[in-house]
């Protein structure tokens, strides 16, 4: 196959960054998918970390193919530091993520390009379509800046391996190891905090490989610990401005913990009907959304939890919801916690319960 050419005095627009560590399985499906790509003005940064398997071999090849690729074998460190490296070498105006098991589709550059000069933001991801170990459905994530930013009040606002990012802010944020297997869910939170502009294409644009050797297949007690503390770290910045107290803050990320206790149903009403009162449109239904979630989770030690999400719902909802209203009413009366079976069972029909 003859090699792509490439004039290395050309700034591409688009750095891609690949980090690569024992990924050979699924890894020439990944590169082919970039390489493919309807938008060429870029640049493939593969850094290969210490692999022990062919991966290397694998990207040889690729680099004798395609002079887009800079390609960079050394000892294993972390995926942070990988990311950061990556980052120091890039060159163009836009650095974009991705995974070594995934593979985007041909008009993902195009799309997000065009998408980011439409809405002006400084970063963009896309939803994605689960596939693999998972059943074939589509990861979403929000359209707008503000729902963007309430999303981070729960969790990550993007799929990592959908996000293109301004290279010049990235370089200023960096990736942080201390938050090892969170690292991008604290990029958001503090990219959020320094007002990036923050939008999801509302359309797949990547497919999203899940299987049993996956490192975000399950998540550990010490990555919940850490996700647990960005989500506090950004309840307190956001309910500065919102002024909340602290302890209703509390109260509300309770509902997040692997075993939530008792809590004071009253101040987490008030906490979302403050947060729904003083968003609109996307952004309301995003927190009515994750409200829900946490009332699924505080039914098993709130009698009463149907009759608020009611309330909730029917304030600033649809107004329709009956189902819910039974289902909360169920695992109320019969005290059903999230680890219970039954909560489970509604947990894989619903696909939305924390």
């Amino acid at each position: 196959m003859l090699k792509t050419t490439s004039d290395q005095n050309t700034i591409p627009l688009i750095s891609v960054a690949l980090p690569v560590y024992n990924g050979e399985a699924y890894l020439a499906e990944a590169v082919d998918s970039i390489l493919a790509q309807s938008f060429t003005n870029f640049e493939l940064i593969i850094i290969d970390d210490g692999s022990t398997d062919d991966s290397l071999r694998v990207l040889r090849e690729f680099e004798k193919r395609d002079a887009r690729i800079r390609l960079v074998a050394r000892e294993n460190r972390n995926l942070a530091t990988t990311l950061n490296d990556i980052i120091d070498m890039a060159r163009g105006k836009w650095v974009a993520r991705m995974d070594q098991d995934d593979i985007a589709l041909p008009h993902r550059f195009a799309r997000q390009l065009a998408w980011l000069t439409q809405t002006e933001a400084d970063i963009c991801g896309s939803w994605a379509l689960l596939f693999g170990a998972a059943s074939h459905r589509v990861l979403k994530h929000p359209q707008s800046d503000a729902a963007n930013k309430v999303e981070l009040l729960f969790g990550c606002a993007f799929a990592h391996p959908t996000v293109i990012m301004k290279t010049e802010l990235v370089k200023q944020l960096r990736y942080d190891k201390t938050w090892e297997k969170c690292e991008d869910y604290d990029l958001w939170e503090r990219a959020a905090r320094a007002n990036w502009k923050m939008t999801n294409v509302p359309e797949v644009l990547l497919h999203y490989r899940l299987h049993e050797a996956q490192i975000s297949n399950t998540m550990s007690p010490k990555q919940q610990a850490l996700t647990q503390q960005i989500r506090r770290r950004y309840w307190e910045f956001v309910s500065d401005s919102m002024l909340l107290k602290k302890e209703w803050v509390d109260e509300v990320l309770k509902l997040r913990e692997p075993s939530p206790p008792t809590v004071n149903m009253n101040v987490v009403d008030s906490v979302f009907t403050k947060l729904l009162q003083e968003n609109q449109d996307e952004a309301r239904a995003t927190i009515l959304e994750h409200a829900t979630r946490l009332y699924f989770r505080a039914a098993a030690t709130c009698p009463s939890v149907a009759i608020r999400w009611h309330k909730l719902n029917q304030r600033f909802g649809d107004r329709t919801g009956f189902t819910t209203v039974l289902e909360l009413a169920f695992l109320s009366m019969f005290k059903c916690s999230p680890k219970n079976r039954f909560f489970q069972k509604l947990k894989k029909i619903h696909l939305h319960l924390g």
